[in-house]
């Protein structure tokens, strides 16, 4: 009986427990991490707070470098959700035609590819934008810059460093 008692007992705080974890977490809602898209602007204030003494003339080129790569990303990253989608719809179907899906495959590679050189452009521009001192702390955080940190949005784009 007392055994019974403590085992109740023990349960019910285990629940208490679980439920108030629960809750703060609830509470606390999503944040602006990565995949979360945070607040508009939150990528150059991210660039001033990761590189040392950026001025107002770096920061405009920087914007327009970064809206020019942004023009060109972004139709690619549509096309790539919508053969994301077809590929999806080849691999369920009743009778599986592996050469579509090698093809879709292919054409998903061949923008990752077209994506992946304008990034690589687009850090290439920035780096002639800033002095000596700033492009040694831009490459050595480059990762978290520009891969990360100028994302703000696509949790579904894992291992990829920069994919737009």
């Amino acid at each position: 009986m007392k055994k019974n008692i403590l085992s109740r007992s023990l349960l019910i705080i285990m629940m208490i427990a679980a439920m108030s974890m629960t809750t703060n977490v609830w509470a606390q809602g999503r944040g602006a991490g990565k995949g979360q898209g945070g607040k508009k602007g939150a990528p150059m204030m991210h660039m001033k707070k990761m590189l040392p003494d950026l001025s107002d003339d770096q920061v405009k080129k920087i914007k327009s470098l970064r809206m020019d790569m942004m023009k060109q990303v972004t139709p690619m990253k549509a096309q790539l959700q919508e053969l994301k989608a077809h590929l999806q719809t080849l691999s369920i179907a009743e009778k599986v035609d592996m050469e579509a899906i090698n093809k879709t495959i292919e054409k998903m590679g061949t923008i990752r590819t077209k994506m992946m050189m304008i990034h690589a452009k687009f850090r290439q521009d920035v780096r002639s934008v800033l002095t000596d001192e700033q492009r040694i702390v831009f490459d050595s955080k480059a990762g978290n810059m520009m891969g990360h940190g100028m994302k703000g949005h696509h949790g579904q784009n894992k291992g990829m460093p920069c994919k737009h």
